[in-house]
């Protein structure tokens, strides 16, 4: 359960900071998703049951600040969090550029699966904001992975420094 609260803290958080966000750092008619960079960047750092357990909560707490497709929301945050768990697993070790390439097609899958259940009108605005998110996503969820794998050495650490 330790292991949960601080991604659960940091997911708020992101809530809180993205529901802020000024419009002027739109980029191509799109916001960054700090949630979805929050998930994909501990994702990314653990494996594919703490993902998809922090893509349910990221999803929970996605759709309740949007306040609409609440199913939708944690349908795709879940797989999103399983799917980065897996790759964590299954493609790359300590490569700092992966993690930013890997959230960009990541957020590109999320959203994708979230238009397939909720399609919009205008299709040219859609693929526009997705580059957009994309880009966003993979710049800050580089920093955060980053952040995220410094707390989990430094954690590894004291654990074997208790043991002796």
């Amino acid at each position: 359960m330790k292991r949960y609260f601080g991604a659960i803290i940091g997911l708020i958080i992101a809530a809180g900071v993205q529901g802020n966000l000024p419009s002027s750092m739109a980029l191509l008619g799109a916001k960054p998703d700090l949630i979805l960079v929050v998930l994909i960047a501990y994702s990314l750092a653990e494996d594919p049951e703490f993902g998809a357990t922090i893509g349910f909560i990221a999803g929970l707490i996605n759709g309740c600040v949007v306040g609409l497709n609440l199913g939708s929301f944690i349908v795709t945050r879940t797989m999103t969090g399983f799917f980065a768990g897996m790759v964590s697993t299954r493609l790359f070790g300590d490569n700092p550029i992966v993690p930013m390439f890997s959230a960009m097609w990541l957020t590109l899958a999320c959203e994708g699966l979230f238009l397939l259940a909720n399609p919009m009108p205008d299709f040219g605005f859609v693929v526009r904001t997705l580059a957009g998110k994309c880009i966003y996503n993979g710049i800050f969820t580089l920093i955060v992975y980053a952040f995220v794998k410094h707390l989990n050495t430094h954690r590894k650490i004291r654990m074997a420094n208790a043991r002796l």
